[in-house]
């Protein structure tokens, strides 16, 4: 049974409050007129089936614990976030810090992602299908990341433990703190189930793993240079 819901006549609050309600009922929840709403399906605990037509905004799914959400647009920033269990398909693009912190389940992207893909990731997937920016798994904890299109700089920045999976040659830079090595059995085997299950035409072999190095860590501390309004003015 499919049941829809129009977000021209529910708020945020109103939705996600509906959203928990139908969990468990065995129902297909389809989102209409979301005009890239932010924080949808945030929250909701429970099996479900939700489909949203078009676009979400911010934080879409973020601390969500079970649902199967497909996004037939893109998502905005912070989508995922603190997500502990079921999965989002974004069949377009994915704005900036996709999953931040994300505890379990899986994310998958179909098109490319901005910057800080897997920010701070504590486990669970993230498949990027296209490009990625940079600071990918920058400070990432543990789980996996795996990138199919083209990687940007300082890619796995301080991380700490976790992997991230990319096509050889594909990362325009990495970052402190990590190495590449190649591929283990258990690497083949999760890369050959995710292509399988979501129907990605890849071949494992030509991915090589990126994660963090052993020993004690070091890291470059970023300082502001600051400067007079004035001095400033006159480099506009």
């Amino acid at each position: 049974m499919v049941q829809e819901l129009d977000l021209e006549q529910l708020d945020e609050r109103a939705l996600n409050a509906r959203l928990q309600a139908l969990v468990g009922g065995g129902e297909q929840v389809v989102l209409r007129n979301t005009h890239a709403r932010h924080n949808i399906a945030v929250n909701v605990h429970g099996a479900l089936d939700i489909v949203v037509q078009g676009s979400a905004g911010f934080y879409c799914c973020g601390f969500m614990n079970g649902p199967n959400v497909l996004v037939t647009g893109n998502v905005g920033w912070y989508a995922a976030d603190n997500m502990l269990g079921g999965k989002l398909i974004v069949q377009n693009n994915a704005g900036s810090n996709l999953a931040p912190s994300m505890i379990g389940g899986t994310v998958l992207v179909r098109g490319s992602a901005g910057s800080r893909v897997g920010y701070g990731l504590k486990g669970g997937t993230v498949v990027v299908c296209g490009d990625v920016g940079m600071l990918t798994g920058q400070q990432m904890l543990g789980g996996r990341i795996v990138l199919l299109g083209n990687v940007g700089t300082n890619t796995g920045e301080s991380m700490y433990g976790g992997v991230i999976c990319y096509r050889r040659g594909a990362a325009a830079g990495t970052g402190s703190n990590v190495q590449v090595r190649a591929p283990e059995p258990a690497d083949y085997e999760a890369l050959e189930w995710l292509f399988g299950e979501n129907n990605i035409q890849a071949d494992p072999r030509e991915f090589v793993c990126l994660v963090p190095r052993g020993g004690k860590q070091t890291f470059h501390i970023f300082k502001p240079q600051f400067e007079s309004r004035e001095r400033a003015l006159e480099h506009l």
